[in-house]
């Protein structure tokens, strides 16, 4: 387990930087933007709410573009990367962060014309997943236009990326998708020069967060989104981070992926675990 210390100093290698957030108008996504701002990034702010994220580019002014931005409907994602390579010349940083918690998997709904059970709603898979990959695909394709430097991808996780969270069930889908999507990358992006990270929160205090669970959580460590907000900036500040999935509890930034890895022949068998090691290591080089 390795647990990172992120100083406030580090935030100012943040100066200049054009740094797209989606998912920008309230909780983590609000805290990550205003905190970049701060610290001298340029921002292209993305966000399904025009009025809330229309209010945040308006209260932080100059260096700020903002476009209302469905992050499951392809063509305002890439419009949105497109308005800020327009305005900005280029783009140093992606912190994907759009996610919603609302969903009623297990009910069973039937059509009223045909008597048949109804699909579920697959929109908080577009949303939470679906997103994320548009996300990545814009990243990569505009870092492609300008490989002068390291760039970074940063995704949204969860604690659901490792956990069971029921009655979250494709929420959980979907953040577990995630980290496989970060993994997936993660070997082949560096080669491009860009670094892809996961920041898998455990209780956070957002407009996100049912209020019931305050109360459960009592005495237990949760998050402000600000500390959220940091270990989602640390990549972009420190650019040999790159695989990472940052778990964080208490505001604290603890990796799981080095652990996982070195002890990968006690959850395995060590003979297992030597065969996979090595058939990894074929595929992968």
């Amino acid at each position: 387990m390795t647990t990172y210390v992120f100083n406030d100093n580090e935030l100012a290698s943040l100066k200049d930087k054009t740094v797209i957030v989606i998912g920008c108008a309230t909780g983590i996504g609000r805290s990550t933007s205003l905190l970049a701002h701060k610290h001298g990034a340029k921002l292209a702010l993305g966000d399904w709410n025009e009025s809330l994220g229309g209010q945040l580019a308006a209260e932080l002014g100059q260096r700020v573009l903002f476009r209302k931005s469905d992050v499951s409907v392809w063509t305002d994602v890439v419009s949105l990367f497109e308005d800020a390579w327009k305005q900005f010349g280029r783009i140093d940083a992606v912190v994907s962060n759009a996610g919603v918690n609302n969903e009623d998997f297990l009910s069973s709904v039937i059509d009223s014309s045909t008597g048949i059970l109804s699909p579920p709603d697959l929109k908080p898979l577009e949303i939470n997943l679906m997103g994320m990959i548009y996300a990545v695909k814009c990243a990569v394709h505009y870092f492609d236009r300008q490989p002068d430097a390291r760039y970074q991808i940063i995704m949204t996780g969860s604690a659901a990326s490792f956990l069971d969270t029921p009655p979250l069930y494709l929420y959980c889908t979907a953040k577990a998708g995630i980290v496989g999507l970060m993994r997936g990358l993660r070997s082949q992006l560096i080669k491009k020069n860009i670094t892809v990270n996961v920041v898998c929160p455990w209780l956070t205090v957002t407009p996100m967060l049912l209020p019931e669970m305050l109360s459960v959580w009592d005495g237990l460590p949760s998050n402000q989104p600000e500390g959220v907000a940091r270990a989602l900036l640390m990549p972009i500040c420190r650019q040999d981070i790159n695989g990472k999935a940052f778990f964080v509890a208490g505001n604290e930034i603890t990796d799981f992926e080095d652990t996982l890895a070195a002890t990968q022949g006690q959850w395995m068998g060590e003979h297992l675990s030597r065969n996979i090691s090595e058939g990894q290591r074929r595929l992968l080089h």
